[in-house]
């Protein structure tokens, strides 16, 4: 079945509504304890922050890029866009971040929906896929949350 912007939008949704019943089952303890033991420095918190960062920066790329843009620069460093996301972020409590992650997911899915199919074929550098089209974008925007999450079950 090909993807449709609608195919798209509910996907986004979906995953995101996982993305919420995975951080709603994190006991409070849990909250510090380490996303990637031995991998750096981020905790549970810091990992929600860096959902809602992500799902900040990649909503502005779609759009961008929907719109005729030519996506994030060469020289774009995600690395360092990640670490300043997280730390500006991380101060709001986890209901805040998980509130807000929610209802820019709801806003993204509203926009993709609104999309047309000649839309989805626009192409875009996206930071992670390098140059790629508008659909390969909106879906790596939910497979990051399921590959962190994935990744952070096997540590819990």
């Amino acid at each position: 079945m090909p993807d449709t912007p609608q195919s798209l939008a509910d996907r986004l949704l979906l995953e995101g509504g996982r993305v919420v019943e995975f951080f709603n089952q994190i006991r409070t303890p849990q909250w510090s304890q380490p996303a990637y033991p031995g991998q750096g420095d981020w905790n549970l918190h810091a990992l929600l922050a860096h959902f809602l960062s992500a799902e900040l920066g990649r909503g502005e790329l779609i759009s961008q890029v929907a719109q005729g843009g030519s996506g994030a620069p060469p020289d774009f460093k995600i690395d360092e866009y990640n670490l300043l996301g997280v730390t500006k972020l991380e101060v709001e409590s986890n209901v805040t971040l998980l509130d807000s992650f929610w209802t820019e997911r709801v806003k993204l899915a509203e926009f993709v929906a609104s999309l047309s199919q000649n839309d989805l074929e626009r192409r875009g550098n996206d930071p992670f896929l390098g140059q790629t089209t508008l659909c390969e974008i909106i879906k790596l925007t939910y497979r990051h949350n399921q590959i962190h999450i994935r990744e952070v079950r096997g540590n819990l």
